[in-house]
């Protein structure tokens, strides 16, 4: 057997990325490369400086505390206007372009950073599991794979004489060459990593010249299959730096605790290069400051010899303040280095927290306490510029997730720009770093992924270091991540025993390890898996006490999802080895384009280029925020079940509330609750009292200061509290909502009576095809053909348009077309279409009441009677029409996904009140956060613009709700019991994309198949002049336990045979009667 030269290759890999193979070797003329490095599996960098921490050295100390990046004169930025070319394949792109004699005059110009395709170049290509262009490993297109040539000039001043000179990018996809002044630099591949050059020796004073050449695909766009939007082009800053020729070239910070956690520990790595030939002296000083007050200096003489040297400063901090995601208490590192004339060669600063990360019997701590992640996956996405990501848009989406009690953040599936860690750092959010690493078009098969096989081992951990080497002085990176659906295998293995012999200090995870049990085997500290229900939760916890588990994607929150969020964390906060989960995903992928009236829409795979273009529909619209980072109805859910402070009854008759205190290292002093009491949602009572300083994992009961209530019957009280903060806490503003709970005291019901109407008569008419029932100012209509409720008219004014007809059926959610709800529910869509009217008729009644019954039978498309309907009205002298409704279906038929009555009104009447949950949308198994109360607003306040129309704007447990236009007419729909609404300007079908929406990847994973699609955005749907309300039963709930299959769970949906709802409605002049004068 032949087994040694395996060892020593992965113990090589392990140790060192070994030296990349060659790319060119330059004529004398410096000809244009002629070896296609971006086609080469043994090429991944040539000339490239070994990855490095992220840091700027400056030659001013105030201005490196100050990050005054703009006083710098050795930082030259070359972000701005590029001269740009476009080119279809290599053949077409100009091949010696890099010259500085080349003409570019007659380019086009294009931003840096940006992605080529926002800007007229080529197109945008999203897929999620296939790869976006024709596979053949480790070989890429050639006739199809678009070039980008760049060039630009720069001046370089004469004080960086004498200096080493390094050009930095930040990040390019997905690989390129780099020439200054015609003279070839380099070449590096890997978009989301920053690649760095010495170009002392290319770099001339005065006027330069740079000339970039980027290839959208290369060998390692086979690891970056990740799910999100293939773009192209300089996507991250570019910089220029002059170094002194004594400087530090990297530096590892250790910033822990002591055992009792009440010191910080520290030690710093510094890695010192003395470019010159001889030794040189260098005094360099390394300090520990809290704001400007020192508390740690240490500083020493070397004499620095040519090359590398590493050299360690340590010390303690005493009663440090650790760093948490609650509290993100940083600290300022200065490094100092200068001349044995004391004379400051250069500054870094760096801010560092104290913070330990541990896996301890199952558990997941931090600073010795069990912590949960409450997270959510991040895409680098912004819906104007791609891939390029402002730092205006990092704050808002580090605000808004903290806002939403969000603690974690995973950003999937690559490192993200430098300065996105130095906020989460800030303002405090855990953050799981992944490598750029994801081949899962090639499947987990061990003989397939490219996770196992050797050829790709380099490129796994040349990826693996980048990332580690650039980010880790981050305290907010508490896990490394291997990658994300890249199989498993040998190189796996490496990457996992490289990061931890590099960096001990905190966990690895990688989902694809799956739950091995060798230990000698395992190359994750986490079991960690996607997607699985909340039962599997509970299972794992029940039978594993050794490594904690982790979801590192649940809730995949596409289009209007994000159900029964709450029943996965009742399990996770039972169990200690549950550590969390992070959410799929942050913000839907959109790309904002306009259409020809100007309207605004956002765009999905499918809506460029020709038509073999592969595509992936619309699955990358999984966000809780918009693209533009509106929020969606599910944000204030998942806000609501992420909070960290949680309140129960004790005897709300008396006011006596428990408060309960779930963070981990705050205490409640300084927040206060503001509660209100209401009566049949209207406000009885209103106050405020300060918290106590509760600690952590700790409860108390509060008396709040209202008199005790007596109930009458038929009253409901509700007890609404919000926990807030007067002042600004980080982040978040003063006032800022961190918790809310809704807490009922039981209702006294009504003794069962018969409404007594007042005086009146109610005369019958017959006209042709209907029957007419006229009382004192209104009247009421019945089509005999039907049966259906067809009129009601105040003061000779109709308000119906349609007749109030039974309905089964929902705009499918991208959830029920993911399960297949069009096929399998199929019998009820039809159902709703296929309606025979068995029996009308309109018994003999007194003067006061006249009775109308109608009876249906509905069927499928075959004829087969599926359930059976009795509709009872019974019209009022005073003015309203009792609606009783009897349902049965047949055995065996699957479940309903809705069970209701649709009408449509006239559509001046959009003033909408209502007494139910609100005020936005939600469902049976996303309403916790949707409090019941009384709101007013517009119809069209109800529309949720979900990207890919579907099924939107529900309201849950509705008492009652009335339509007016605020003067002559109005009609009131109070309900017997609770009822599920929605009103629209548009029907049921214009959120109905015209062509069902098919998965077609082989692993059930949600590729789904846009040929035959015509695409549908928000600017397809278009207001009506009616209304459209719907009165329901209820529907089931969206799901989202996964997109691709699983449905909506038993309790969430409506599973009987047999189903009684009961409503009246009640026409009215809003000008002359009050909603609450109506109510029964």
């Amino acid at each position: 057997m032949n087994n040694k030269k395996k060892p020593l290759a992965v113990l090589a890999a392990l140790t060192a990325i070994p030296p990349a193979v060659s790319a060119v070797e330059l004529a004398a003329e410096q000809e244009a490369v002629p070896r296609p490095a971006w086609n080469d599996v043994n090429i991944i960098r040539e000339n490239a400086e070994e990855p490095r921490a992220a840091f700027t050295a400056f030659p001013e100390r105030n201005d490196a505390l100050d990050r005054n990046f703009a006083a710098n004169p050795y930082l030259l930025s070359l972000d701005g206007e590029w001269r740009f070319h476009y080119a279809e394949n290599h053949a077409g792109r100009p091949v010696d372009f890099f010259r500085p004699e080349f003409d570019t005059a007659a380019w086009d110009t294009i931003p840096v950073p940006s992605n080529w395709e926002r800007h007229g170049h080529g197109y945008p290509i999203y897929v999620n599991v296939p790869y976006p262009f024709e596979i053949d490993e480790p070989n890429v297109p050639v006739d199809k794979n678009p070039v980008g040539s760049y060039r630009r000039n720069f001046v370089v001043p004469q004080e960086w004489d004498d200096r080493e000179i390094f050009l930095r990018f930040a990040a390019v996809s997905s690989a390129f060459y780099v020439w200054i002044n015609g003279n070839y630099v380099g070449y590096s591949e890997g978009s989301k990593t920053a690649s760095e050059f010495n170009v002392t020796d290319h770099i001339e004073t005065g006027d330069n010249n740079i000339a970039v050449e980027v290839y959208r695909w290369s060998t390692g766009s086979y690891l970056e299959d990740q799910d999100f939007w293939s773009l192209s082009g300089i996507q991250r800053s570019v910089t220029l730096q002059a170094r002194t020729p004594q400087r530090v070239r990297d530096f590892f910070i250790h910033a822990g605790l002591s055992e009792s956690l009440e010191d910080g520990i520290f030690r710093i790595d510094l890695d010192l290069t003395n470019s010159h030939d001889s030794t040189a002296p260098a005094r360099v000083a390394v300090e520990v400051l809290d704001g400007k007050s020192p508390l740690f200096k240490e500083q020493r003489l070397i004499s620095l010899l040519p090359g590398n040297g590493t050299h360690t400063f340590a010390g303690t901090i005493h009663n440090a303040k650790p760093w948490s995601a609650e509290t993100p208490n940083l600290y300022t590192l200065v490094v100092t280095v200068s001349n044995d004339l004391r004379r400051t060669r250069e500054v870094i600063v760096k801010r560092i927290g104290f913070r330990t990360v541990e896996i301890e019997d199952g558990r997941f701590l931090i600073n010795g306490r069990r912590v949960r992640l409450k997270g959510v996956n991040l895409h680098e996405h912004h819906d104007v510029t791609g891939h390029v990501v402002d730092e205006e848009t990092m704050l808002q989406d580090i605000r808004l997730m903290k806002a939403a009690n969000m603690n974690a953040v995973r950003t999937s599936h690559y490192p993200f720009p430098d300065r996105f860690y130095e906020l989460t750092d800030e303002h405090g959010l855990y953050v799981v770093n992944e490598a750029n690493i994801e081949s899962h078009g090639y499947g987990y098969d061990l003989d397939k992924t490219l996770g196992n096989k050797p050829h790709w081992m380099p490129h796994h951990l040349d990826r693996t270091k980048r990332m580690l080497e650039t980010s880790k002085n981050q305290p907010s990176i508490v896990i490394w991540s291997l990658g994300n659906e890249a199989g498993d295998g040998v190189n796996l293995g490496a990457t996992y025993h490289w990061i931890k012999s590099r960096d001990p200090s905190r966990p690895v995870q990688y989902e694809t390890e799956g739950d091995i049990q060798e230990v000698g085997e395992r190359h994750s500290d986490f079991h960690s898996s996607m997607y699985w229900r909340h039962w599997d939760l509970e299972e794992y916890a029940q039978t594993h006490d050794d490594r904690p588990f982790v979801l590192i994607e649940y809730a995949h929150s596409m289009g209007n999802s994000t159900g029964n969020l709450t029943d996965y964390w009742e399990v996770i906060k039972r169990h200690d080895i549950l550590v969390g989960g992070f959410i799929w995903d942050w913000v839907d992928q959109g790309l904002r384009e306009y259409d020809e009236h100007g309207a605004p829409y956002w765009t999905y795979g499918g809506d460029y280029g020709p038509a073999d273009v592969p595509s992936s529909g619309n699955f990358n619209f999984n966000g809780i925020v918009f693209p533009d980072r509106r929020v969606q109805p599910a944000y204030w859910e998942v806000k609501r079940v992420y909070q960290y402070v949680d309140f129960d009854s004790v005897d709300l008759r008396r006011g006596e509330i428990q408060v309960r205190n779930d963070y981990d290292f705050i205490d409640l002093a300084g927040f206060e609750l503001h509660w209100t009491l209401t009566r049949n949602g209207n406000e009885v009572d209103t106050g405020s009292v300060a918290t106590p300083p509760l600690a952590p994992k700790s409860h108390t009961t509060l008396a709040l200061d209202y008199d005790p209530i007596e109930a009458n019957a038929g009253e409901e009280y509700h007890l609404n509290v919000q926990l807030l903060s007067p002042v600004a806490r980080g982040i978040l503003p003063a006032g800022h909502v961190h918790a809310t709970a809704q807490l009922v005291l039981p209702a006294q019901p009504l003794a069962s009576q018969e409404q007594e109407d007042p005086p009146g008569s109610l005369v019958r008419k017959m006209q042709r095809d209907r029957i007419v029932i006229e009382g004192d100012g209104f009247s009421v209509g019945f089509d005999t053909g039907s049966g259906l409720l067809s009129s009601m008219t105040i003061d000779d004014k109709e308000l119906l348009l349609r007749p109030l007809t039974p309905n089964f059926w929902r705009a499918p959610t991208d959830n029920d077309f993911g399960n297949y709800m069009h096929e399998w529910a199929a019998v009820w869509q039809q159902a709703t279409s296929n309606r025979t009217l068995q029996s009308f008729s309109v018994p003999d009644a007194d003067g006061s009441n006249v009775i109308v019954q109608a009876v249906y039978t509905f069927a499928d498309d075959a004829g087969n009677s599926v359930a059976t309907w009795r509709a009872d009205y019974r019209i009022r002298a005073g003015g309203g029409v009792d609606v009783r409704n009897r349902f049965e279906r047949e055995t065996g038929l699957p479940v309903l996904p809705r069970l209701g009555m649709n009408v449509e009104i006239a559509g001046h009447l959009d003033r909408v009140e209502w007494y139910g949950r609100g005020p936005f949308e939600n469902y049976s198994d996303r309403k916790l956060a949707a409090q019941v109360g009384r709101y007013k607003n517009k119809v069209s306040d109800h529309y949720v613009p979900y990207l890919r129309p579907q099924e939107n704007g529900y309201k849950t447990d509705v008492r009652w709700l009335s339509l007016s236009d605020g003067s002559e007419r109005g009609l009131l729909v109070d309900a017997e019991d609770l009822i599920g609404v929605s009103v629209h300007y548009n029907r049921l079908d214009d959120f109905v994309p015209p062509v069902k929406i098919a998965i077609t990847s082989e692993d059930g994973r949600g590729a789904r198949d846009d040929e035959g699609r015509v695409n549908m955005h928000v600017n397809d749907v278009v207001p009506g002049d009616f209304v459209s309300l719907n009165i329901d039963l209820g529907q089931m709930g969206v799901g989202g336990d996964d997109s691709w299959g699983k449905r909506t769970l038993q309790k969430y949906s409506l599973n009987e045979r047999r189903y009684e709802y009961n409503f009246h409605l009640i026409p009215y002049v809003p000008r002359e009667r009050r909603v609450d004068d109506l109510l029964r």
